[in-house]
């Protein structure tokens, strides 16, 4: 499905090459991107050790030197947590919506005091590559390429078995 993205136009109106700030100026591409890792996490369980006695506050009691695994696939997928799970839509991580989400239900990058150190200049990057394509193309799925994925279940982190074509349009630079 063809889609152009007026926000990353919109970007490039005001300010004629990428700043640090274009993370803060696109708020349609973070949810995007915040979407598209709720959908298909990089790790989809993360394993955390225990670093001293803790008890839940159902009372279970997890002893020190545990290792717990965060099924964060699940939480991700969870209907309880994010309606219509299946379904792309990166409005839930924008205002009002986010404010819905609940505590640690979201965590492509862990949360807490160990989230990812590189969480920032993931998104950094991410904001870079993609408003740079954006700004001269427009991109689709490429001809035979199936809308819903296999995931290779071997594969450590989340990853096709026959990787993804995109077909890149050019568009007029204005």
């Amino acid at each position: 499905m063809p889609y152009d993205f007026p926000e990353a136009d919109e970007y490039f109106k005001k300010n004629n090459k990428l700043f640090y700030e274009c993370v803060h100026e696109t708020p349609y591409l973070q949810a995007c991107f915040s979407e598209a890792l709720r959908l298909y996490p990089v790790l989809g369980m993360l394993t955390r050790e225990v670093v001293e006695d803790y008890t839940l506050p159902s009372g279970l009691v997890l002893k020190k030197d545990l290792r717990i695994q965060i099924p964060v696939y699940h939480f991700h997928k969870d209907p309880n947590n994010f309606p219509e799970p299946d379904k792309f839509r990166p409005e839930r991580f924008l205002e009002p919506e986010k404010d819905n989400i609940k505590p640690f239900t979201y965590m492509p990058f862990g949360d807490g005091p160990r989230i990812c150190l590189g969480m920032r200049f993931a998104k950094m990057q991410m904001t870079a590559g993609i408003l740079t394509v954006l700004k001269k193309f427009r991109v689709e799925l490429a001809d035979g390429m199936p809308q819903t994925l296999e995931f290779d279940p071997r594969a450590p982190t989340t990853q096709t078995g026959e990787g993804i074509n995109l077909k890149f349009i050019p568009r007029e630079v204005k």
